[in-house]
């Protein structure tokens, strides 16, 4: 089943939106402002990131509202259907960020066992506002040789790598409690839209179980086990961060002695895109393109399927930090993984919020006296209010 597709206008910003799930607070990783700042190789690294994913932009936030107006598609919210409401209520058995431990395999005789030799790193989160995204990445893959990668890089690249997003209902009250993630984007071009997962939560465990396709929970073979994270000691202004959030469009501009003098049409390309940022400090991106994404013809992505999933398809995982003292603020995102099998590394985002809207940006460059930059416009999703027609 799929969300039906209606423009939603802006909902009243909630301010601190940090209490996203009950959780235990503790003193490591926080997410507020640091006392040491970059030095100059980090920040070396950061200027060479500059642009990898900001499509630039100078415009005022003002104009994103009249996006709203202008019935800009939106791919992920859904009108109330006629089946029940979910409410957080609902959500509440999966709500947190969970990172992956390991999965487990049935043998002959039902026991469940560890995967031999299975090594990825990931996180999968659950808002209570009814949304969740995904990313999982094996470890010890080579780098691309070069830049453009081949083919046959990407297609080795992505072999393991699961990573989507979207609206999710619970059905707690099932005999076999399970979830659906409908999945509105996903690396995998032609994936299972709607997948369905039993779930068992042990303590800090959450315990998912990919439906098969022949019966039910018992006749699952494969379960994937994932660890709650403590919610970590945001700032007020992390705070502001916390949430999913859906991407309205990009922009350029082109400014010479302060003034615009070319500013690009929006480029709504990869609208309906997710930022995610979690109260336990952990962030994820999904960057889709909206159109040209044609399923693979096989099970497995020949070379050029690939390199064409790959290029259609951005995003990163890890922590977040936010230095709002700075002048202009801005938002480090410590990558631990991505699609790209090089070093991860820390993307730096100058930001701007107002009300609904995060505005993110490399910093602009000056050559020649001009200076380039650009933006993307993230709105923060209201939450659902009904399940899929």
């Amino acid at each position: 089943m799929r969300w039906p597709v209606r423009s939603v206008q802006p909902v009243a910003s909630s301010g601190a939106t940090g209490q996203w799930y009950a959780g235990a607070t503790h003193e490591q990783g926080s997410a507020s402002r640091s006392p040491m700042r970059p030095g100059p190789l980090r920040r070396s690294i950061m200027s060479s990131l500059r642009g990898v994913l900001i499509v630039a932009a100078v415009a005022c936030l003002p104009t994103v509202l009249s996006v709203r107006a202008a019935g800009v598609p939106v791919g992920t919210r859904p009108a109330a259907g006629e089946a029940s409401v979910q409410t957080g209520r609902d959500h509440e058995p999966l709500v947190g960020t969970y990172k992956l431990v390991t999965t487990e395999v049935k043998d002959r005789d039902g026991t469940w066992r560890p995967t031999p030799n299975y090594d990825s790193i990931g996180y999968i989160t659950y808002s209570d506002s009814g949304y969740m995204g995904v990313h999982v990445m094996p470890k010890n893959r080579a780098p691309f040789a070069d830049n453009p990668p081949t083919p046959e890089e990407v297609q080795v690249a992505l072999r393991g790598y699961t990573a989507y997003y979207g609206p999710y209902t619970v059905h707690a009250d099932e005999s076999e409690p399970f979830v659906v993630h409908h999945r509105v984007g996903q690396i995998n071009p032609g994936g299972q839209v709607d997948a369905k997962r039993f779930f068992d939560v042990i303590g800090n465990q959450l315990i998912l179980t990919p439906a098969p396709a022949s019966g039910g929970k018992a006749q699952a073979t494969r379960h994937v086990v994932w660890e709650r994270l403590p919610d970590a000691p945001l700032s007020a202004e992390a705070k502001k961060f916390v949430g999913f959030r859906e991407l309205l469009y990009t922009d350029r501009y082109t400014e010479r002695d302060g003034r615009v003098v070319t500013h690009g049409q929006k480029n709504e390309g990869r609208a309906g895109s997710y930022i995610i940022y979690t109260p336990t400090g952990h962030m994820m991106v999904h960057l889709m393109a909206r159109e040209g994404r044609t399923p693979y013809a096989g099970a497995a992505p020949t070379p050029e399927e690939a390199l064409a999933a790959y290029r259609s398809y951005g995003g990163y995982f890890g922590r977040f930090t936010v230095y709002e003292d700075d002048n202009p603020p801005y938002v480090v995102h410590n990558q631990e993984g991505r699609p790209n099998p090089g070093p991860p590394t820390d993307a730096e985002r100058l930001y701007l919020l107002s009300g609904d809207v995060l505005r993110l940006g490399g910093r602009p460059r000056t050559t020649n006296g001009e200076t380039r930059g650009g933006h993307l416009y993230w709105e923060l999703l209201p939450p659902l209010t009904g399940r899929p027609e």
